[in-house]
């Protein structure tokens, strides 16, 4: 019987079969290996944050905030004073504003002049200017005698009457019995027309004498205010 050769069982080198593999230390190789891929990991991303901070962008400068401006007290616009309003002007007199008297009389070769004098009897402020309307009336019944009397000299300013003032109009009155065409009527008084009225006041007196005659003019009449000989 022949004998085989071979590798003997437990010969060095060669696993026995059919049993566990022997335990060594290859678990803690695992375990060291694996901490040292970890720790390259965190240090690793402990260097690319570091990187990442230092190549950040520095930010951009915050601008100091604006010095606020003081805002200018606006200058009260001044309230414009009110002129006082005057006074609107006094109206013209008229005939019931008025009283007419006559003044002391003068006479002078062969013609008389007396101021026909205009009083303010109303309540208010009244002007007269320029010349009255006057004519010799009679027959007791207002009836005109003769021509009106003639405007004579220049108007002058109006003359503006307060309650109670008066203002003169010089009145020339010639003699009628100078006059050989005349026909001689005696007055009852004059009619006079104050300036720019048609309103009349009748003035008595029978101190002179018309004429009838409408061609003879015995009366001349000076402007208001005007005094005599102007």
């Amino acid at each position: 019987m022949s004998q085989q050769y071979g590798t003997p069982q437990g010969a060095p080198g060669v696993p026995p079969q059919g049993g566990t593999p022997p335990r060594g230390n290859g678990w803690r190789t695992g375990f060291i290996v694996l901490a040292i891929v970890l720790g390259l990991a965190i240090v690793a991303a402990v260097v690319w944050g570091v990187i990442a901070a230092t190549s950040a962008p520095a930010p951009a400068p915050t601008s100091a905030a604006p010095t606020p401006t003081s805002t200018p007290t606006p200058t009260p616009t001044p309230t414009p004073t009110s002129s006082p309003t005057p006074p609107p002007a006094a109206a013209p007199c008229t005939a019931d504003d008025l009283s007419i008297t006559l003044g002391q009389a003068e006479g002078a070769a062969g013609t008389s002049q007396q101021p026909l004098v205009f009083t303010n009897t109303a309540s208010d402020d009244c002007t007269l200017q320029g010349f009255p309307q006057v004519a010799f009336v009679g027959d007791d019944n207002g009836t005109q005698l003769g021509a009106a009397a003639v405007p004579d000299g220049k108007v002058v300013a109006a003359v503006t009457l307060v309650p109670g003032d008066s203002v003169d109009a010089m009145l020339f009155i010639a003699t009628a019995a100078n006059y050989p065409n005349c026909t001689v009527q005696a007055a009852n008084g004059f009619r006079v027309f104050p300036p720019n009225d048609s309103g009349a006041i009748f003035v008595p007196t029978t101190d002179y004498q018309a004429c009838t005659n409408t061609d003879v003019s015995l009366l001349r009449i000076g402007s208001i205010g005007a005094g005599a000989g102007e």
